[in-house]
């Protein structure tokens, strides 16, 4: 039996601060997708889940202010949507993230058959109604019996979050 370890499709959030007259600000929290360990003769794909925070506060004094935003992944060192490929060395391991539990959507930024994720907010003045969270939950599957060789298998994507 073989076992891959996986240390993360590490997830690396970008910040894009709003416009300077803006009557939010807005911050960015990845929780990365890590699957463990990796056995390639069990015959279901290795499911695992990560997410993106999205949170936005009002800036006092400015009123009402609906934040519209969007949530793109990158391909990853494979460069490639279909599929995202894990490294060990020079051994690759297949693998995806998608937009939704059912794993249809493949997330990225709108090419190569990927979709991107948006999302809106109303923040503003009140209680309880100046700061707000979306989450937005990441679904990582690595197909099974894949054949590959044992090591520790790993990815980088960056998150882009553009208001």
């Amino acid at each position: 039996m073989t076992l891959l370890r996986f240390i993360g499709a590490a997830a690396c959030a970008m910040l894009f601060t709003p416009p300077a007259d803006a009557a939010y600000s807005c911050s960015v929290a990845v929780v990365g997708v890590s699957f463990g360990a990796y056995d390639p003769l069990v015959a279901t794909p290795d499911d695992s889940a990560g997410h993106v925070e999205v949170t936005c506060n009002n800036v006092p004094g400015t009123g009402v202010d609906t934040v519209g935003y969007g949530v793109t992944l990158s391909p990853g060192t494979s460069g490639s949507y279909m599929p995202r490929r894990l490294a060990a060395g020079s051994a690759r391991l297949d693998y995806n993230l998608y937009a939704d539990s059912g794993r249809a959507r493949v997330w990225g930024n709108g090419s190569g058959g990927s979709v991107p994720v948006s999302g809106s907010m109303k923040v503003g003045p009140g209680v309880g109604n100046t700061s707000r969270t979306n989450r937005h939950d990441i679904f990582g599957r690595i197909p099974a019996r894949q054949d590959v060789a044992t090591g520790t298998y790993g990815d980088t994507i960056v998150v882009t979050v553009t208001f």
